[in-house]
């Protein structure tokens, strides 16, 4: 671990530890590999023969979708003849990661957290190789953070700014992620399943890297591969509940009014013949990254610098307002034992509440790191909160590293930590005090190629 301040102690964690437990390459290639003397690929528990694989398709969408991408293609090239079955890829990515080069894919330069027309062009693209599949062929989906808007296709009679606009009052407006993607998925032709009602024929598995708490499959991307079990009245009331439903366009509302009379017969077609035929397996989550870190933590090494250590077991959720609150008041709980600098690690994600008419730029993280800078302000800490994706909300940081400091060096610098929050501007706070005082607060990685949740690390 790095020597120097504490900052620089939690930075090298986050970036050193934290990120490769979460490399979604290397996760993808334990759930998803070829087993030569059986002859056979292997998704978790399931073995696929090689003698009842005539075709193999590689469709998909996420933050992680390059290495998982990468990862497959690279186990069907251990032997020629799965090479030889690769009949075509497409997979929407995260803008400039499109100039990757996988063979046998295309990769479309998708946006996030709104969706582009790359987003729309490759999930067309999907459908069009999905149509070609059939009996005895072989999808394999990868579907990670992000999912929900580098993939999209909404529905007939939604324009794309009209989807975009949608959007933009979802994730802003407060519901659970939950809450969001059931509206999300109502509104589109690819989720809630339907990437997978494509090739009701063939034999479907999905990889899945899970940046949603409790890895609800149908939360994921908006689940395209996946039952759903959500209606057109259930979206209604979530708008309601949170008073959005003025806020969203017409074409949207229009939508959701008149229902999908669908629905009975796609459950129907899951029930009787899709269920039997598609596999889905978790290969990393945040869950998964929290239990390693754990481990991790409890090395000579990581001990000599943090020689108590907590890792929270109970996933982050709710505002991040109340996350903060109730992580500060954790730390003090735990900060009178004696023993020396200790370690306070939470994983999950909080959600924040954004007024239509705010106009900063930031992300949950980054709000988060804020809030903590006035919790901890004239002490002895340090808080660091970053997304695993390198990406928070509409910033291009992953997060911030706050210290007690970091209040009473803004003030003298005619910063105001209060006005910012205000204005939901955390990333602008911390980039203005980056020039104002040249000290590092802002925690960037560009985008990581993984999404699993986020990372608050107490230092006291």
């Amino acid at each position: 671990m790095q020597k120097g301040s504490v900052a620089d102690k939690l930075l090298s964690l986050f970036r050193d530890s934290v990120l490769p437990l979460a490399d979604a390459y290397l996760a993808t290639r334990r759930a998803f590999h070829w087993l030569p003397e059986a002859e056979a690929l292997v998704a978790a528990d399931r073995r696929y023969p090689l003698k009842d694989i005539r075709r193999i398709y590689l469709v998909g969408a996420g933050k992680a979708g390059v290495p998982m991408a990468r990862a497959v293609v690279d186990t069907l090239l251990e032997d020629s003849r799965l090479r030889d079955r690769l009949a075509g890829g497409a997979v929407n990515v995260y803008r400039d990661q499109a100039k990757t080069t996988i063979p046998g894919v295309t990769l479309f330069g998708a946006d996030h957290p709104n969706p582009n027309e790359a987003s729309v062009a490759g999930a067309r693209a999907a459908l069009a190789l999905l149509s070609r599949a059939g009996k005895r062929d072989l999808v394999v989906a990868v579907i990670s953070g992000g999912g929900s808007s580098l993939l999209e296709l909404p529905q007939d009679g939604i324009c794309l700014d009209d989807f975009r606009a949608t959007n933009r009052v979802l994730v802003t407006g407060g519901p659970t992620i939950q809450e969001i993607n059931t509206v999300r998925k109502r509104l589109s032709l690819v989720k809630g399943g339907r990437l997978r009602l494509a090739a009701p024929d063939a034999e479907f598995v999905t990889l899945v890297l899970s940046d949603v708490i409790g890895d609800d499959l149908s939360s994921i991307a908006s689940g395209p591969t996946v039952p759903d079990a959500t209606t057109c009245h259930d979206a209604v009331e979530v708008l309601e509940r949170h008073h959005l439903w003025e806020r969203i366009p017409e074409s949207s509302r229009t939508c959701l009014s008149r229902g999908d009379p669908a629905e009975v017969e796609r459950a129907r077609l899951w029930r009787e013949s899709l269920l039997e035929h598609t596999h889905s397996v978790v290969v990393a989550s945040n869950a998964v990254v929290l239990s390693s870190l754990r481990r991790l933590l409890a090395s000579a090494e990581c001990a000599r610098a943090f020689p108590r250590v907590w890792v929270e077991d109970t996933p982050v959720t709710g505002s991040v307002d109340q996350a903060v609150a109730q992580h500060h008041s954790r730390a003090l709980q735990l900060s009178g034992a004696d023993g020396g600098r200790a370690l306070l690690v939470f994983g999950g994600e909080p959600v924040v509440k954004v007024p239509a008419d705010a106009s900063g730029t930031g992300g949950r993280m980054l709000h988060y790191a804020l809030l903590a800078s006035l919790s901890i302000a004239d002490t002895g800490w340090t808080v660091l909160a970053a997304g695993t994706d390198g990406i928070d909300g509409t910033s291009p940081a992953a997060g911030a590293v706050i210290t007690g400091e970091t209040v009473p060096l803004a003030e003298s610098h005619g910063l105001s930590p209060a006005r910012y929050l205000a204005a939901f501007d955390s990333f602008g706070f911390f980039k203005e005090l980056e020039s104002r005082t040249g000290r590092r607060s802002l925690v960037v990685t560009g985008p990581t190629g993984t999404n699993v949740n986020d990372i608050m690390l107490w230092s006291f």
